[in-house]
């Protein structure tokens, strides 16, 4: 008799808890739609013209893009697979990039330079026949 006791206060327990769940869930399924309308009263209406002065007040600055003048004098340096540099000084002019998909054509009005960078080139059998032609 006592073990069907203990039997049915266990399932009585459990049937009292799960209620329990249920109502809460019920009571914050009614709550949350109620506190949200209840935010939304209290706040003053807007017309059209303070929301356009609010979004003006909320845009940024225009962003302002400065291109300067492109430059027309530099250094145009050359590093050739036998060790040597070369650097053109003065005026240049690229008349064309490549970008359109011709060759890249660069002028440059003013002087060369020249010097080896790692001591005498290497001397390979390709370039002793080239001398020697």
């Amino acid at each position: 008799m006592r073990k069907q006791h203990r039997r049915e206060n266990r399932i009585l327990k459990a049937l009292i808890r799960a209620a329990a769940g249920a109502a809460a869930f019920i009571a914050a399924l009614v709550l949350l739609p109620m506190l949200i309308w209840w935010r939304g009263q209290r706040e003053e209406p807007q017309t059209d013209e303070q929301v356009a002065a609010i979004m003006q007040q909320e845009q940024a600055e225009p962003l302002v893009i400065e291109i300067p003048e492109p430059a027309t004098k530099g250094t145009v340096t050359i590093y050739t697979p036998d060790g040597a540099v070369y650097g053109y000084y003065g005026e240049i002019t690229i008349n064309s990039d490549g970008s359109a998909g011709q060759d890249i054509d660069i002028v440059c009005a003013g002087y060369l330079e020249g010097f080896l960078e790692h001591g005498e080139p290497e001397y390979t059998e390709e370039s002793e026949d080239s001398r020697n032609e």
